[in-house]
């Protein structure tokens, strides 16, 4: 086991709580504070070769690394805003979903499939994939995805009649 850090590594060890003050203080969310850091910190790993050898000098270039992924947070928050704003909008124009007791009973058949399908079948039937398109979706097969479709299908159907028939 090995017992003593490299530079880069006692760098980062004193470097993480001092800049998490800097993220908590620069932010109004503690945990995007603590993402920050965690960003921050890979960054620093990944470029550990470009660290100054200096330990004030790396404090420095830590803080540099830390300003940088704080004014990209900033400015993927701008764009976070802008993109919620225009969701905002569209949303505000789509007429409300109609939810029907069948419609309730088709969703609970659905989640009550055994795992794995009711995604498969999701993706199918509500978001419009075709079963080869689903089955690359979810890493499987498509000759799997099939088999497991006509599965679901049967097995909603039969779960579905018996509601019907309650």
């Amino acid at each position: 086991m090995r017992s003593r850090r490299t530079p880069a590594e006692a760098v980062l060890a004193e470097a993480a709580p001092v800049l998490l003050a800097y993220f908590l203080r620069r932010v109004a969310v503690a945990e995007d504070a603590a993402d920050l850091v965690s960003e921050t910190l890979a960054a620093v790993w990944k470029a550990r070769r470009r660290m100054p050898g200096d330990a004030e000098a790396a404090r420095m270039w830590c803080f540099g690394v830390a300003r940088n992924v704080l004014l990209h947070h900033r400015r993927g928050g701008g764009r976070r805003d802008a993109l919620i704003d225009r969701l905002r909008g569209a949303i505000s124009f789509a007429p409300p979903p109609v939810v029907t007791e069948d419609a309730l009973a088709v969703r609970e058949a659905v989640a009550a499939l055994p795992d794995g399908l009711p995604e498969l079948v999701r993706l199918v039937h509500w978001d419009g994939f075709t079963v080869a398109e689903a089955a690359e979706l979810l890493g499987i097969p498509a000759s799997t995805a099939r088999s497991q479709h006509a599965r679901a299908k049967s097995l909603l159907r039969d779960s579905l009649a018996e509601r019907s028939s309650a």
